[in-house]
């Protein structure tokens, strides 16, 4: 069966409980390997709250049925790949049924014509470490591990890519991204059920 599928920011007919039920199903395999992440666990009201005023939420349509999601931040923080204002991916997905089709790849152009159209040029996500699927689809797109990130129970690999020249060399974005694994699991001691537990006092 082919599927037209049609890419909008959210309108208000549709509703973020029916946002939260995507993102919830689209994430059921991971769950069941093992890979979970705070954000598809989110209610309705936090995903809301974290996308805020000032963010995006891009929905995927097939006719009035929501069939995936791909949320843009505008963030402001000091990193060593950046200092000024960048993009942060989030609420990525596409339900199973959906992922044959041009839904992803459709989410995605209208994700980086919206962060041009900002002006920005890095983008930036990030995804638990054991979801070799979507890093290594990552990869593939441009996208390059530059840090770890310490979650409760698990650690995240976060990814940047550059939407014009990168300012640095590949072999000083690997140094850096292996520096920050090195330096959380060596602070950090993962507790399952328990979450983060410092270590040597650090």
């Amino acid at each position: 069966m082919e599927h037209t599928v049609q890419i909008i920011e959210k309108p208000d007919w549709v509703s973020w409980e029916e946002i939260r039920e995507v993102i919830w199903a689209s994430h059921a395999e991971n769950r069941e390997n093992g890979i979970i992440n705070a954000f598809p666990s989110l209610p309705s009201d936090e995903i809301r709250k974290k996308v805020g005023d000032e963010g995006k939420m891009f929905v995927a349509l097939d006719g009035k049925k929501v069939i995936g999601t791909w949320a843009v931040l505008i963030k402001n923080n000091r990193k060593w790949f950046t200092s000024g204002e960048y993009a942060y991916e989030c609420f990525v997905t596409v339900l199973p049924e959906y992922r044959r089709t041009r839904a992803y790849f459709l989410l995605s152009r209208t994700a980086m014509d919206y962060i041009r159209w900002k002006g920005l040029s890095l983008t930036t996500g990030d995804a638990h470490e054991n979801n070799k699927t979507i890093l290594k689809l990552k990869l593939r797109e441009g996208y390059q591990y530059v840090a770890y990130k310490a979650c409760k129970d698990h650690y995240n690999v976060v990814i940047a890519k550059w939407l014009n020249e990168c300012p640095y060399p590949s072999w000083y974005i690997k140094f850096r991204f292996q520096l920050s694994k090195l330096y959380l699991k060596t602070r950090y001691k993962m507790v399952p059920g328990k979450g983060k537990v410092k270590r040597f006092g650090i």
